[in-house]
């Protein structure tokens, strides 16, 4: 019997100490928050072309973890490129790249999309809405008579 009240007792006093009293920090259940999405340049963009994407994006609970941008083309190939935080940014650069013969016929739907994609240290993970670029075939170089 004595042993059963202590076993008993030091049951309690495990159970007890698990739960914490209610003290320490809170489990981050909510992702991180994507509040501005900036493309530039924002009305047309061809291949070989330098762009610049850049996202607010803030996480009050864990903090951000990462932050990509997923882009894909007209000729439905997709990229993915880091944000790195600058100043209250994230900011990533790329060169724009698809096949040119692989476009679709229908010029309505020449675009590029950027949608991006930011996890918290507690691995919640938020999408922006969709971003779109007009694309364009660059046109050929000028003869050098010109």
């Amino acid at each position: 019997m004595k042993t059963f009240a202590i076993t008993a007792a030091l049951a309690l006093w495990l159970i007890g100490c698990a739960g914490g009293g209610g003290e320490g920090v809170a489990e981050d259940r909510q992702p991180p928050q994507i509040r501005q999405v900036r493309i530039t340049p924002s009305n047309l963009v061809y291949v070989g072309k330098q762009v610049k994407v850049e996202a607010e994006v803030v996480d009050e609970g864990s903090g951000v973890k990462s932050v990509t941008a997923e882009i894909k083309y007209p000729d439905a190939t997709t990229q993915t490129i880091e944000l790195t935080l600058q100043g209250d940014f994230f900011v990533g650069n790329f060169t724009a790249q698809w096949d040119v013969n692989r476009m679709p016929a229908d010029v309505s739907r020449w675009f590029m999309a950027v949608v991006i994609k930011a996890e918290d240290n507690s691995g919640n993970v938020a999408r922006s809405p969709e971003s779109s670029v007009r694309v364009a075939i660059s046109p050929p170089d000028l003869p050098s008579e010109f």
